[in-house]
């Protein structure tokens, strides 16, 4: 009996471990193997087509060409029999007359066709030869094709099926089969042009006019057909191409005559196939990528008309923004100030969102639609692109790139009230954009503070700041000076008493205070005229001033948003990445008020609060965002108020930020005893009332 083992393929009658190891290659290589079988099934499909029919017009021009390459019998016959008469006529003895009649001529043995018949025949006779070999080549190709796809999907089982497909797949490359289905069209398109030659010599016996024009139809299809050619080497996007595109591709880069340019803009030869080298050219980081991306996301967008397909394009921007590619976010940061209204993320989405208050939705279909809002929104705006520094900034650009504005708090407490289960991604999203419009008005102050020290300088001789186009009369400098420090004295008074700043009201205040600023700019570095060095030293108090007031709004802020986690059962959306981007913006080298330290300690001493799982009331990462805000604590009392609750955490959850900052307390308080013993007391006697009604712990806090 003959071994099963011969063929060397055994059946398995148990699943292998390594056929999920080949299951991922066959789920790529059967697609692309699939994909490369449908275009050539396809483009032969088309070549049947069009030489058959082009088969049949060649066939019947033949007909009538072919007997231009013979004499013709029909007149050879006559010219016979008028001979064989007359001769019979000669021997009749009373004929006298037909002896001097001549003879017709009988035709030449040696018969040569017209140089025009040759060349005819010849062009078309090639033409149909390649006709039908292109014909035959092609019903080969889909037999082979199909052969292929049998022969590689035979084995059940993957790895059987995987090994048969690299097989055969390295006989396709290695006898180079796509080459062979290139050729294939060349040679269809080589008989359509011989036709035409062909037909030219036809008409030259016939009409010369008509062979004339022809003849310049055939050379306008040659010279086009060439263009369309070389198109592709010159410009890798055009549409345009011909079979004999990528053999002359082939020959330039063998030459080394194709050059492209780089990300960087060097200039480097192609080494690739014309395939390779498009997607190359068009994946390849440039600006000119970019702009084509813009056009065809303003393309996507505004064609998403209605909110339920706007919705799944929004739910894709946080994994955007959060993800790898600068480019992609650089696209969202521009779309959110584009021109078009329709297209500007900066107005869309906040729309999106107001739909949510309508009433008109599901409970269900409003709260999902309002978190894939928010989430959009805190994402958008803790995007952080670098803008070029240019401290010569016109006065409206700062606001113009703003992602949202003052309005947006608004929009979020209409969706609180209307859903109130989201509030927790309102919190994250309302502090993020109190804190880049804070952002926003502190680059604007030191750009014009920085333009103001320059013009003192060089006395004036740089160039002045453009004033605001504002329909109400000249104000002097003195009424400008008394209406900022009154407006001054309002945002002081609302930040020192540590009222939100998730709020429009403190942002308006700001935005007035920042326009007077910059009138008064205006006014200090004219175009013209005196310089008045003590008015520009007292509009340079004044930006001081309102950086520290911007400062201290926030430092309340980062504050607020801790005692917002403190009063929740759950921490709000994205609450670390939050706090941490509140934080970095605080300067602690500017002073801040004595209430806000004190306010701090206390959120320190809440937050390090051991509950009845041994663990803190907060993440250990969101209280060592608190410890770096201890830098800010300057009061002695405050001070010692907060070693001594560090003190008391790190004995049970020892940690690097708290013995840091730790270590930063005792360098500011002298050590001694009795100042020990005065600590204890203060911190005794300050301890806040601590609710006794949790005893859990808010999700993700740990307690090491």
């Amino acid at each position: 009996m003959v071994d099963a083992k011969v063929d060397g393929y055994q059946p398995n009658n148990y699943v292998d471990p390594s056929a999920n190891l080949w299951s991922t290659y066959l789920s790529k290589s059967e697609k692309h193997h699939k994909a490369m079988a449908e275009n050539w099934k396809g483009d032969m499909d088309a070549i049947l087509i069009f030489a058959g029919l082009f088969l049949t017009s060649v066939t019947a021009f033949i007909v009538e060409s072919y007997k231009n390459l013979s004499p013709d019998t029909g007149d050879t016959t006559v010219l016979l029999l008028i001979q064989i008469s007359e001769q019979l006529a000669m021997l009749h003895p009373n004929n006298t007359v037909a002896a001097s009649v001549p003879l017709p001529a009988l035709p030449q043995q040696g018969f040569t066709p017209s140089l025009s018949a040759l060349a005819c025949n010849t062009l078309w006779f090639l033409s149909l030869s390649a006709s039908l070999l292109c014909a035959l080549s092609a019903t080969l190709v889909k037999q082979w094709t199909r052969q292929y796809l049998q022969a590689s999907n035979s084995r059940p089982a993957p790895q059987d099926r995987a090994r048969l497909s690299t097989y055969l797949d390295g006989g396709i490359k290695h006898y180079q089969m796509p080459t062979i289905v290139e050729i294939i069209p060349m040679l269809l398109h080589t008989s359509l042009f011989l036709f035409f030659a062909g037909l030219v010599f036809f008409l030259i016996p016939i009409n010369t006019s008509l062979q004339y024009l022809i003849l310049a139809v055939l050379c306008f299809c040659c010279g086009l057909y060439f263009l369309v050619t070389i198109l592709p080497m010159f410009d890798l996007c055009c549409p345009y191409w011909t079979p004999f595109s990528s053999v002359l591709w082939s020959l330039l880069v063998q030459l080394q005559l194709l050059y492209r340019r780089d990300a960087d803009g060097n200039r480097v030869p192609i080494l690739s196939h014309m395939s390779e080298a498009r997607e190359k050219d068009a994946t390849d980081t440039k600006p000119e990528r970019d702009e084509r991306d813009m056009k065809a996301m303003c393309w996507t967008i505004s064609s998403l008309r209605e909110n339920h397909e706007f919705e799944r394009f929004v739910e894709v921007i946080p994994d955007v923004v959060s993800g790898i590619d600068y480019s992609a976010k650089w696209l969202l940061d521009a779309l959110m100030v584009h021109a078009d209204i329709n297209v500007r993320l900066g107005h869309r989405i906040p729309r999106l969102l107001t739909s949510c208050t309508s009433g008109l939705l599901e409970i269900s279909v409003a709260e999902k639609r309002s978190i894939t809002c928010l989430k959009s929104i805190w994402s958008l705006t803790m995007l952080s692109i670098p803008q070029p520094l240019n401290p010569n900034s016109r006065f409206e650009v700062f606001r113009d790139n703003l992602r949202f504005k003052e309005d947006t708090f608004d929009l979020f407490y209409n969706v609180r009230r209307a859903v109130p289960s989201v509030s927790e991604y309102i919190q994250s999203a309302s502090v993020v954009i109190a804190r880049s419009l804070l952002d926003m008005q502190l680059e604007r102050a030191d750009s014009m503070a920085v333009q103001l020290e320059d013009f003192l300088l060089t006395s004036g001789s740089l160039v002045s700041i453009p004033s605001l186009h504002i329909n109400s009369p000249q104000s002097s400098k003195q009424d400008l000076l008394s209406a900022l420090r009154h407006r001054m004295k309002i945002i002081t008074e609302y930040t020192n008493e540590e009222r939100p700043m998730t709020v429009p009201y403190p942002h308006v205040l700001t935005e007035a205070a920042a326009m007077l600023h910059h009138q008064l700019a205006s006014v200090a570095m004219p175009s013209s005229g005196s310089i008045d060095p003590q008015f520009c030293e007292e509009l340079l108090d004044c930006f001081r001033n309102f950086r520290i007031v911007l400062n201290q709004a926030g430092f309340n802020l980062a504050l607020s948003y801790v005692a917002e986690m403190l009063e929740s059962k759950s921490l709000p959306h994205e609450a670390f990445n939050t706090i941490r981007r509140t934080f970095f913006r605080v300067r602690f080298d500017l002073p801040l008020s004595a209430k806000s330290q004190e306010t701090l300690v206390h959120h320190l001493d809440a937050a390090t609060e051991q509950t009845a799982s041994s663990s803190t009331r907060l993440p250990q990462s969101i209280i060592e965002i608190i410890l770096g805000l201890t830098r800010a604590l300057t009061e002695p009392n405050h001070i010692i108020k907060a070693r001594k609750i560090l003190q008391e955490h790190i004995q049970t959850m020892p940690s690097h930020a708290a013995r840091s900052a730790l270590d930063r307390f005792n360098d500011k308080v002298p050590q001694g005893p009795m100042l020990d013993l005065f600590a204890l007391h203060v911190y005794a006697d300050a301890k806040p009332i601590r609710r006794q009604s949790h005893s859990g712990v808010l999700p993700g806090s740990t307690g090491t």
